[in-house]
């Protein structure tokens, strides 16, 4: 997830516009906890021309793949959507509630890592042989808040997470006055892979991390965070040395826009850095809420070639979004915690923090947010394919 708040004023109603990109220049100042190092980000717009996104066609199969020019500096965008928003990528043909099978994708060979969370009574938590559920404010010895100013707590009840009817995972936040909480507080859930299931993207070879799931479709969703991410295994039991262990945010939503965000951490956590702390590199592209989507990245280490031509490249139902070269970070030791060492894989659903603030540009939540079903994350499957 997007790390440490930020403030992005009237950010809001600019950077949705895609047909911009948008870079950072930034000021550091100390962060309120710790006095760790934060940033206050000027956005500079720039109007890439012939490079702009192309629009896709409601058909999927007809959409061009969208541009891959130079990074996004950050992992924020809009408060609104532009008045005249590129269309929502849209998941083809509506989707089925379950998949009956993982498949594994053409170009890879085997599957490291799979949940598809069947096998389970609807109601049960996933299973314990794969997945840790984190609960409280915080890892032990960890930053407060996760680090990020969220304001929920995490919890291994049913009401917040819980496999469902349909053999899926669902991660539900609930708001006080809304059904459970917890003395008068937001509660949600969050998950991370067990140690045995780290992953290593290996010299030579392709690495898929992927998942389907779709996000709520509900009104006032101010605040709400949902994500699929990982982390560095050299995170585990430490929990002070981040970003230098390297995140790779597959896919995070905020504050119920219809977008996606695709971010990287890396370096120090003082501001500037191979990974342009503490704002990150990334960029966000439209994609409908309430449906099925399959996310993924693609770590690229083929061919034998230098780190700095390796390759992560982002997709949503099979159309590339983004993809960020090794030279882009310009720094060995850090693409390498992205590209090189063990990972483990998190999902969860955040309340408030830094960056839906920031796309806010106000605290979130608000007192009306709602959550429940209509602001939660549903997962189908979750896999990693190696070559």
């Amino acid at each position: 997830m997007t790390r440490f708040a930020i403030t992005l004023p009237l950010l809001a109603s600019v950077v949705m516009a895609l047909p911009y990109s948008f870079t950072f220049k930034c000021q550091p100042h100390k962060h309120g906890i710790g006095g760790r190092l934060s940033s206050t980000p000027v956005v500079v717009l720039e109007q890439p021309g012939a490079q702009a996104l192309p629009a896709p066609s409601p058909s999927l199969a007809s959409q061009v793949a969208l541009e891959n020019g130079p990074p996004l500096h950050s992992s924020q965008g809009g408060r609104q959507p532009p008045a005249n928003p590129v269309q929502p990528i849209q998941a083809s043909p509506p989707p089925v509630p379950k998949t009956t099978k993982i498949k594994i994708p053409l170009g890879f060979t085997s599957i490291l890592f799979s949940d598809d969370f069947s096998g389970l009574a609807p109601g049960s938590p996933p299973s314990p042989s794969k997945w840790i559920i984190d609960t409280g404010t915080s890892y032990p010895g960890g930053p407060m808040n996760w680090g990020t100013k969220e304001i929920q707590m995490y919890t291994d009840s049913p009401s917040n997470l819980a496999t469902t009817e349909a053999g899926t995972l669902r991660i539900t936040p609930i708001g006080p006055g809304h059904g459970v909480g917890m003395g008068g507080r937001w509660t949600s859930a969050r998950i991370r892979t067990k140690p045995e299931h780290d992953f290593a993207p290996k010299v030579g070879r392709m690495t898929r991390v992927e998942a389907r799931l779709r996000v709520g479709a509900g009104d006032a969703q101010a605040g709400i965070w949902p994500a699929f991410w990982s982390l560095g295994a050299a995170y585990r039991d430490n929990y002070q040395n981040w970003p230098s262990v390297g995140e790779v945010d597959i896919f995070e939503t905020v504050n119920g826009l219809p977008s996606a965000w695709h971010t990287v951490h890396c370096g120090t956590s003082a501001v500037g850095g191979p990974c342009n702390e503490g704002v990150g590199i990334g960029r966000s592209v439209p994609m409908s809420r309430g449906e099925f989507h399959t996310v993924a990245v693609e770590i690229d280490r083929t061919g034998g070639r230098h780190w700095s031509e390796e390759t992560l490249q982002w997709s949503i139902d099979g159309i590339v979004t983004f993809t960020l070269v090794g030279a882009r970070v310009g720094d060995e030791t850090a693409w390498r915690s992205l590209a090189h060492s063990p990972r483990f894989l998190l999902l969860n659903v955040a309340v408030g923090g830094g960056f839906p603030d920031a796309v806010a540009d106000t605290r979130t939540p608000a007192m009306s947010t709602i959550g429940g079903v209509d602001a939660a994350l549903e997962v189908d499957y979750v896999a990693v394919f190696g070559t």
